[in-house]
């Protein structure tokens, strides 16, 4: 009768141990699923931090007001033309700020209490030409550099001339060209002669000819 009883309590125990384990595994699904969908909400959004730049093509929406719901492109002069408002700055707003001028100015007027929405549809373009992997053209985000626009495409070829790139860039109506000597801020560690891109950009990186 003893051993039948000890049995049965190795039993008991065995039983809580399991219980104990499919307990923390529930948490421990709950807690990856939770992390999922934390970065799928953050993946929809977009980067909080982003600022608007020239180009970039944006939804704006205003709960209950179809006639509202635009999708615009920043103008080369960095503004929007919204209904309602007319002209408005854009470029250098993330798009928490661009939705609270728009609820700001709706509200002065002509919406009580508008919830107005913004997203990026599209980012503006930057492009990466000649000794890259995958030449192309590849979205621009907020803080990028020559630097990490090559590693977009996929980085140099074996015949690239890393210190002969440049930049071909349109300001003010004018051409000019900027010269990024890639191979030695990679192998001097100086970043600070890195330089960010704008929209439009062209970015091409030469054959070397040694």
């Amino acid at each position: 009768m003893r051993n039948y009883h000890n049995i049965l309590a190795a039993m008991a125990n065995r039983i809580k141990d399991m219980l104990r384990i499919f307990a923390v595994g529930i948490v421990a699904v709950g807690i990856s699923c939770g992390i999922t969908f934390a970065e799928e909400a953050i993946s929809e959004k977009g980067d909080p931090e982003y600022r608007i730049a020239v180009n970039d093509i944006l939804d704006i929406s205003v709960y209950g007001e179809p006639d509202l719901t635009k999708t615009v492109r920043v103008s080369p002069e960095g503004t929007i033309t919204y209904p309602l408002i007319g002209n408005i700055k854009a470029v250098g707003l993330t798009t928490q700020e661009l939705q609270n001028r728009l609820t700001e100015l709706l509200m002065k007027d002509y919406i009580v209490n508008p919830q107005v929405t913004v997203f990026i549809k599209e980012y503006a373009k930057v492009y990466v030409l000649g000794q890259v992997k995958n030449p192309g053209a590849y979205e621009l985000k907020s803080g990028l550099t020559v630097i990490g626009a090559i590693a977009m495409a996929g980085g140099l070829t074996d015949i690239a001339s890393g210190n002969s790139t440049k930049i071909i860039r349109t300001h003010k109506g004018k051409k000019e060209t900027i010269q990024v000597p890639i191979d030695s801020i990679l192998k001097g560690g100086d970043t600070s002669r890195d330089i960010v891109v704008q929209p439009d950009d062209t970015i091409v990186v030469p054959e070397s000819f040694f």
